[in-house]
């Protein structure tokens, strides 16, 4: 009896508390006011069980709790089983985006004219990244047993797109077929025509809607028109080249009576020669020689020559080269186009207004031919009933003389507006954002206009020099 007792007394002694987010118990001990304060193990469990703390007890906090008591501090007894969140998918990416993938340059920061890697190019069941799946996570559990539920690890966000698709166990994106990348959010590949050897009577004239890789020259006469990007290893001589995309010449561009090279984007080769071209964006390259060139970009010069002697150059951005001209004054011609810069919002508001007087000419036209089929109605009916100058033709005639003066006005005021359009495009300010720098030398014999404007420079040759608009004016500035 008198151990029950003691056992009874021993049990009030233990005070159990958790913690607020139930992940932690704990025990705490008081001393008896006389004798000696004793604990079994089994006592101390069975507190915690009172509580219904049956998860996550610390057996060896238990034990020594009960080998060497310690009293009025708060000892740490059982801890929950934290849950374990789940990793996030990963993409390891093995191509580069199209903004990263630049034409690589040799250790002078010139541009290779051999090395081709323009564009990136893959070919059918090449890996194009890696997929690390998201893992669910391990749920935990709190004092009571409840379950603590882990965090599902987000999926990965894979840029599966056109002509990819994915392995089996969908850890790998593959290429479905040879191409060339785009990649902006997505990786999608561009089928494209691979042609290992040289265009001509073998192979005749090539018009596809795709990308285009000629390993070898395109012959004169021939012509070769690619929807996308198109890359020729060799030369171009005396052809017809249109592409919507870049386009990348390993060799260069001779020219000829019927050769001309039209370009949706930018132009890399290593020269060109009496040749024809429009190019919609930058060209780079290391010489031009009796070149027709029209470009809404820029020109880079960049090679071993860097130079632009003879033909006829017009661009909209900037010009770089090393020379410009030769010491024989050979006739070199630049123009840089200016771009005209109109009141758009002021041309917006007129044509509103216009449209709106014309819809109102158009409800008053209608309206103009009701009131004459009233007058004829009205004449036939005066006719009849031989009443001459009716009331009613009076009404009519005079509603008809209302409606012919409001359109009047409205073709009046058609006409001023028309005329203020006028004016504002008139009106119209042309700015030039391009410019043309010489490296080493700017030589006579090299004219460069501005619009209709030329720029006069006296002395025999000017040395880095760029030559840009300034405040409706030439500026020969350093370079």
């Amino acid at each position: 009896m008198n151990e029950e007792i003691a056992k009874t007394e021993a049990v009030s002694l233990i005070e159990v508390s958790v913690s607020e987010d139930k992940k932690q118990g704990f025990i705490k001990l008081e001393k008896q006011s006389e004798g000696s304060t004793v604990f079994t193990k089994e006592q101390l469990v069975a507190a915690l069980q009172k509580e219904q703390i049956e998860y996550g007890i610390i057996d060896s906090a238990i034990e020594k709790l009960a080998q060497r008591p310690i009293f009025n501090i708060r000892i740490k007894v059982a801890e929950a089983t934290a849950p374990i969140d789940g990793e996030d998918g990963v993409v390891k990416l093995l191509v580069k985006k199209d903004a990263e993938y630049k034409p690589e340059y040799s250790e002078d920061e010139t541009v290779d004219y051999k090395n081709l890697d323009y564009f990136q190019m893959v070919k059918k069941g090449q890996i194009l990244c890696e997929i690390i799946k998201e893992t669910p996570g391990i749920d935990g559990k709190d004092l009571y047993g409840q379950v603590i539920p882990a965090h599902k690890g987000r999926k990965p966000q894979v840029p599966a797109g056109k002509n990819t698709s994915l392995t089996a166990d969908e850890s790998k994106l593959m290429a479905d077929c040879d191409g060339i990348i785009k990649f902006v959010n997505t990786i999608n590949i561009d089928e494209m025509m691979h042609i290992r050897k040289n265009i001509d009577f073998s192979t005749g004239n090539i018009n596809f809607p795709g990308d285009v890789t000629i390993d070898g020259d395109v012959s004169s006469g021939f012509s070769v028109k690619a929807g996308g990007n198109l890359i020729i290893k060799g030369v171009v001589e005396d052809a017809k080249i249109e592409a919507a995309g870049n386009v990348a010449i390993a060799k260069g561009i001779y020219g000829g009576s019927m050769g001309d090279v039209i370009v949706g984007k930018d132009l890399r080769c290593n020269y060109i020669e009496n040749a024809i071209l429009h190019v919609d964006g930058d060209i780079t390259v290391d010489y031009i020689i009796d070149g027709k060139i029209t470009c809404k970009g820029n020109i880079y010069l960049s090679g071993t020559k860097e130079l632009i002697v003879g033909g006829e150059i017009q661009l909209m951005g900037e010009l770089v080269a090393r020379d410009i001209g030769n010491d024989r004054e050979y006739p070199t011609i630049i123009r840089v186009i200016g771009e005209k810069i109109i009141d758009h919002d002021e041309i917006e508001r007129l044509r509103t207004k216009e449209e709106q007087a014309r819809q109102q000419l158009q409800e008053i036209n209608e309206k103009e031919t009701q009131i004459n089929g009233l007058l004829l109605a009205q004449e036939k009916k005066d006719m009849l009933s031989r009443n001459h100058n009716s009331p009613a033709m009076e009404q009519i005639g005079t509603l008809k003389k209302q409606i012919d003066r409001q359109a009047l006005l409205l073709k009046k005021e058609i006409e001023e507006i028309e005329k203020a359009i006028t004016y504002v495009q008139q009106k119209a300010s042309v700015s030039y954002y391009g410019s043309v720098s010489a490296k080493r030398k700017l030589y006579r014999g090299t004219r460069i206009y501005f619009g209709d404007m030329p720029f006069q420079f006296e002395f025999d040759s000017l040395e880095h020099c760029r030559i840009y608009w300034d405040n409706d004016d030439i500026v020969n500035g350093m370079m």
